[in-house]
């Protein structure tokens, strides 16, 4: 008798806690996904760490579209899903124009060659393997 109120115990517990998850809202699906990844450059020189954000010009707020810059300028696209605790990540980026923001690496808040940097240059993301060369102005502190 006693193993057998623990276990509807147990088993309702469960049940709630897991049922709990995903608050019960459909997640947006990701759009058919394309490699993204390319070099970013100042002056012909590879931009080394910091961030990118690619920021589609046809409204997708569920998810972002963002990546590491690697200390060579590399970088490789990835779309998370926003609207889900977990932050679901996958590689590359739906087909579209996108405007780009770097993000350079924040030694010191103090500083203000910390401001993020809008690329003059939009980028079109084809349906295909894409390399990326972007170009940071000249201008703009790294």
């Amino acid at each position: 008798m006693y193993s057998r109120l623990a276990i509807c115990v147990v088993l309702t517990w469960t049940t709630t806690i897991f049922s709990g998850c995903g608050n019960g809202v459909a997640q947006p699906e990701f759009a058919t996904l394309h490699p993204v990844s390319g070099k970013l450059v100042r002056a012909g020189a590879p931009v080394a760490g910091g961030s990118l954000r690619f920021v589609p010009l046809s409204d997708q707020p569920e998810f972002n579209f963002n990546s590491i810059v690697e200390e060579d300028g590399s970088f490789r696209l990835t779309t998370v899903r926003t609207t889900d605790t977990r932050g679901e990540r996958r590689p590359g980026a739906p087909a579209g124009e996108y405007s780009v923001i770097y993000y350079p690496v924040v030694v010191d808040q103090t500083v203000s060659n910390s401001e993020p940097v809008t690329l003059p240059q939009t980028v079109t993301i084809e349906a295909n393997d894409n390399q990326i060369k972007l170009e940071l102005p000249v201008d703009k502190p790294t």
